[in-house]
């Protein structure tokens, strides 16, 4: 009996890491390297940018709103090679959490 126990035991541990390896997999996310030309899309009522778009590789791209995505709110018509992740938003739109970029020379 104690050793079913045992097995029963290990067969749950054993599942339970093979879950959480699977899910690893499944919501990594590789990081990319965009080089385009951002457009401020939204502002507030006192013209603040509070969002913008990065269009390179042929696509379009939202740039999430972190701590860095706002600085490139600032570079508007600039060129710029910024890395990240890309996403997908709740309409299906895709998104650009970006966590660093270099401006390019016109």
């Amino acid at each position: 009996m104690k050793r079913n126990k045992r097995f029963l035991v290990l067969g749950l541990c054993a599942l339970v890491l093979l879950s959480v390896v699977c899910a690893t997999n499944v919501f990594a996310a590789d990081k990319v390297t965009i080089t385009g030309t951002v457009y401020a899309v939204t502002w507030d009522d006192n013209d603040n940018v509070t969002g913008a778009t990065i269009v390179g590789m042929g696509e379009e791209y939202a740039i999430t709103a972190n701590a860095v995505g706002q600085e490139l709110f600032k570079l508007d018509n600039k060129v710029v090679k910024a890395s990240g992740v890309v996403g997908e938003d709740s309409e299906g739109n895709k998104t650009f959490t970006v966590t660093n970029y270099e401006i390019l020379p016109e």
